[in-house]
């Protein structure tokens, strides 16, 4: 598990939920991130969603210890780190991997776009939403 630390600096609040957390009142699992500049730490993260209003979700997968084959180079250390995850937003993706604790720190700028920084290594990655076989 990583920790997420979340910056708001969209003109609307996020939602996000934790999964397998349980809901902290009455209004769900959803917890609110202020709009403006409001921030928010989750420790132990596995997985969950941010919900940027009129931009979609941000998906974070927790990997475990299984690594994206396409990915994995002896080249690029981090990429051989025991531990993994994996953020989808709107058609992109990004893996990343940590030993010990991770942290994510995730930015929404004014436009609703997402940063994400990787405290072990990190990179964008091409993964189909949908395939026909």
């Amino acid at each position: 598990m990583y920790d997420v630390s979340i910056t708001n600096n969209y003109m609307y609040g996020l939602q996000v939920e934790v999964a397998g957390a349980p809901p902290p009142g009455p209004g769900g699992g959803y917890q609110p991130v202020q709009p403006g500049g409001g921030k928010a730490e989750y420790k132990g993260w596995g997985g969950g969603t941010i919900d940027v209003f009129g931009m979609g979700q941000v998906l974070f997968l927790d990997l475990g210890t299984r690594k994206l084959d396409g990915y994995t180079n002896p080249k690029l250390p981090w990429t051989q780190m025991t531990w993994g995850g994996l953020v989808r937003y709107r058609g992109l993706d990004a893996y990343f991997r940590y030993e010990g604790q991770g942290k994510v720190d995730v930015v929404v700028d004014q436009d609703g776009s997402v940063s994400l920084h990787f405290s072990h290594g990190g990179m964008v990655i091409d993964l189909p939403d949908l395939a026909v076989a």
